[in-house]
């Protein structure tokens, strides 16, 4: 069918204005990646609390950089993302601060991510910083008009910061310019807290936590209450000791059951020997959670489902942790993901599930403040500084108060401690405040009648040393 000429002229008029547009937007686009390129302009210093290393992101003229550190898996991550409009990212930067990691040398592992990509001759440099030394490799990609820059430097205890420029622009200069920017402020101190860390754990190795968790074995039962004093759940803890021919085992385990703000139950069972040479953390999960689900090529969000994960961690040697995962695979519910992973931990690692032994080592070695990365049953490594105060004048009941603050995530524990180092309460924040009263094993039957056979049942299983 032949259009009219007023259906012509329509059209040729749109056609018209779509160039118009189009034009706008790419000089608008070639003026931010000049701006981007001659005029990196830097935020204020992003520090971890704590661990004496901060870093400056590019922010503004079409960057948009982090506030504040990230917790993932086993790594402080940061960053900043140049985004001109609302399409691909066409640069970005990339800090992780690593808590530990398998690598002989800094150049070593720059060799190892430089041969990840197809580069004829990739560029290394050592560059001296005012208080450590940074080296680094310039990778360039002709073939997909890229290129990149990867830095490290060691901070020391084990620890490293890497650094990762990436840019998709077609600037080749870019990414040294945005490297030369930040390297001249990178802010590395001497982490005190985690030397401190590092002695006390070292300490409290060498004593053994029989010595030290010295408490009856238990089980103990806690109320848990949020905000408002509602009931919203419990926990259940238990200590074992048993004497083998070389040396005690320590066993802990545990159980909680939480309904809000969704409900969360977790079993947790920790066997290891004294001086935490060699230990295993298993756990199970199952919370509900709003999570993604496929279908086809559709990705529907907002579901709640039901989700069952288990987790066995096995440290070894005192330093390498394996952590085996099982989780549902949603695009196939009838099939379960199996994922495992191997890594490096520090000096100063400590299992969760024997938190309360460090709590005692610091107040017999008078010590107040420090830093440890502690291990969770779900193979998370969470770097944190722990501080211990003497209750204030009046608090007949509580000796001690110790408070946790995890880096790089919105959660911090508090716990009271009675003249005997026994827990009196505990309080969590961790989306919103919970408060864990000591109770009894009838108090929570009473309150939880629909978990009674739950409670009895997990506290047998935890008595016998299994989930």
């Amino acid at each position: 069918m032949q259009m009219s000429y007023d259906e012509q002229l329509k059209k040729y008029g749109a056609d018209k204005i779509f160039l118009l547009a189009l034009l706008a937007f790419s000089l608008l686009l070639a003026y931010l990646l000049v701006r981007a390129k001659k005029t990196i302009v830097l935020g204020e210093p992003v520090g971890i609390p704590g661990a004496g290393i901060s870093v400056r992101l590019p922010n503004g003229n079409g960057w948009q950089g982090d506030n504040r550190w990230e917790h993932n898996e086993d790594t402080l991550v940061l960053r900043s993302v140049f985004r001109p409009s609302t399409g691909s990212n066409f640069a970005d930067v990339v800090c992780m601060y690593r808590l530990a990691s398998f690598r002989d040398s800094a150049h070593a592992w720059l060799e190892q991510y430089a041969a990840q990509f197809d580069a004829a001759s990739p560029e290394y440099v050592t560059q001296e910083l005012e208080t450590a030394s940074l080296e680094w490799v310039y990778i360039k990609q002709a073939k997909r008009m890229s290129n990149m820059l990867a830095a490290t430097v060691p901070l020391g205890y084990g620890r490293w910061l890497d650094i990762e420029i990436r840019q998709r622009t077609g600037e080749d200069d870019l990414v040294r310019n945005v490297f030369e920017k930040m390297a001249k402020h990178i802010g590395i101190k001497d982490n005190e807290l985690l030397g401190r860390g590092i002695e006390i754990i070292s300490q409290l190795k060498a004593t053994g936590l029989d010595k030290v968790m010295l408490q009856p074995e238990g089980p103990y039962y806690y109320l848990v209450k949020d905000s408002s004093q509602r009931d919203v759940g419990f926990v259940v803890e238990m200590l074992l000791k048993s004497r083998n021919t070389d040396q005690t085992e320590i066993q802990v385990a545990g159980f909680n059951y939480i309904t809000k703000p969704n409900r969360w139950e977790t079993a947790m069972l920790f066997k290891g020997d004294s001086n935490l040479d060699e230990y295993v953390l298993e756990s199970e999960t199952d919370q509900n959670r709003i999570v993604r689900i496929r279908k086809g090529p559709l990705t529907i969000r907002g579901q709640e489902k039901n989700v069952r994960t288990s987790t066995r961690v096995l440290v070894s040697q005192g330093e390498r942790i394996t952590v085996h995962r099982l989780r549902p695979d949603f695009d196939e519910p009838s099939r379960v993901d199996s994922t495992e992973f191997e890594a490096k931990i520090g000096e100063a690692a400590i299992p969760g599930a024997v938190i309360e032994a460090v709590y005692v080592q610091m107040i017999n070695s008078n010590t107040s403040k420090m830093m440890v990365d502690i291990i969770f049953g779900d193979g998370q490594v969470k770097p944190a500084v722990i501080t211990v105060s003497k209750a204030p004048n009046g608090e007949s009941q509580i000796s001690r108060i110790v408070k946790i603050e995890y880096l790089g995530l919105n959660e911090a524990e508090e716990t009271y401690l009675d003249n005997k180092m026994q827990v009196v309460k505990k309080m969590l924040r961790r989306n919103g405040i919970l408060v864990l009263e000591p109770a009894s094993q009838d108090d929570l039957k009473r309150r939880f009648p629909e978990r009674a056979d739950y409670i009895l049942q997990r506290s047998q299983a935890i008595k016998q040393g299994r989930l």
